[in-house]
């Protein structure tokens, strides 16, 4: 019985020091709890008091197995020896499977935390102990691990979907509130953002053709909120400078006709699929707060600025001059409105479904829905995907204005 107990305390406490939340531990000893200090500790020496808990849980194991066997034999008889031998060997197994290993693991797998902490103090007691013979063993593991290291990649400790699923699990704990999480997994996104899914489409850039008559151009400058605006000769694809709002005021206050080409500040090209960091470190050192993005061929696919780099961060950033306009209306339980300009991975959030197996080679929910349809949309065509089923409402032109989305529980879910 003794052995027994033995062999569960030692796979209890290998589970439990295995599973422990050492940020918890760290945050407890922080406050003074000597049993969390003393646990915190041992965790941080895990593979040394792992070896002394296999250690332990063998010859526990070892000696419960050699006192069984002798038990029955006295009971049996010794001319039946074998038999004693299988049934001591048949009893102990599984006496030591499900109560020395399978019950006491389970349980100290759901109670790790506290568990660690009423285990501490033996724990560094049996690890002293035995530290005469763990240290040849730790020395042995050390030399391994040098000629396996030679030839193994040394993986992260924590991968970047390991720590999104943290930060989302301490959301669900209330140690951190939902704009903390939100921000968190921002900065983690914030890594793989590429140009393509943050700018403004060129069909929404307002521009300035340096051939427009004076009246022309007032016009633009009057009616646009924005403080730097991309100048174009002949086509938008060859946008020849950048024109600052506040440059030409100056100007206009001396001369009421401005020659706008001598005010261009030299344009920032950038590709689609560079990611959004490497733009923030390039357009600070160039000092300059707007690129113009382009696709494979050179042609303009549209602008970014500082400050829609910074909202992916932050969220959005408003000022006196931003007008709010939402991309989705809730016309239902159940059912939206999404604007086609719509980010498809903000839409994904908002209708709670996975973007994890998510391809396309579009950013927008009208994109989207043109590479779903495979054809050209008319208003009324519909598609499915999912859980959800989308109708094109409005259409411009080619362009796909908006859409009305239903979503549909999960257990009617039918798969594209």
């Amino acid at each position: 019985l003794i052995c027994l107990l033995s062999a569960a305390y030692f796979s209890a406490s290998e589970i439990a020091y295995n599973s422990a939340n050492k940020l918890r531990l760290k945050k407890a000893a922080d406050e003074g709890q000597k049993t969390a200090k003393l646990a915190y500790k041992i965790t941080e020496k895990f593979p040394t008091v792992l070896a002394a808990i296999l250690i332990g849980n063998n010859f526990a194991n070892i000696t419960g197995s050699a006192i069984s066997t002798v038990i029955i034999m006295g009971m049996v008889g010794k001319e039946n020896a074998s038999l004693s031998a299988l049934i001591a060997t048949l009893a102990m197994t599984v006496f030591i499977l499900v109560f020395g290993e399978i019950i006491p693991k389970i349980l100290a797998h759901q109670n790790a935390d506290t568990l660690v902490r009423w285990i501490a103090y033996p724990t560094a007691v049996l690890v002293i102990l035995l530290t005469p013979v763990v240290i040849p063993i730790m020395l042995l593991i050390k030399l391994l691990s040098r000629l396996w290291t030679n030839t193994q990649e040394e993986s992260p400790t924590v991968t970047e979907e390991e720590l999104s699923t943290i930060i989302d699990t301490i959301e669900e704990e209330g140690i951190i509130d939902e704009e903390q999480s939100d921000l968190l997994q921002s900065t983690l996104d914030f890594q793989n953002t590429t140009a393509q899914e943050v700018l403004t489409p060129r069909i929404h850039m307002v521009t300035i053709d340096i051939d427009d008559d004076k009246d022309e151009t007032e016009a633009i400058i009057r009616s646009s909120r924005f403080s730097r605006i991309p100048v174009y000769e002949d086509s938008i694809d060859n946008i020849i400078g950048i024109l600052n709002i506040n440059h030409y005021y100056k100007e206009r206050l001396t001369s009421d006709d401005v020659n706008i080409r001598s005010l261009l500040m030299e344009p920032y090209f950038i590709h689609k699929t560079m990611k959004i960091p490497a733009i923030l470190a390039h357009m600070k050192d160039r000092q300059v707060h707007m690129a113009i993005v382009v696709d494979e061929y050179g042609g303009t696919m549209g602008l970014i600025t500082m400050e829609d780099i910074l909202e992916q961060l932050v969220g959005d950033i408003w000022d006196d001059s931003d007008e709010i306009v939402s991309d989705y209306t809730q016309t239902g339980e159940n059912t939206y409105d999404i604007s086609g300009d719509m980010n498809v991975y903000d839409f994904f959030e908002l209708v709670d479904v996975s973007d994890k197996d998510f391809d396309s080679e579009y950013t927008t929910i009208g994109g989207w829905a043109i590479e779903m349809l495979e054809s050209n949309p008319r208003e009324g065509d519909s598609f499915k995907y999912k859980n959800l089923y989308i109708i094109v409402s409005e259409m411009e032109d080619m362009r796909v204005m908006k859409v009305s989305v239903r979503v549909n529980p999960i257990e009617d879910e039918d798969e594209e």
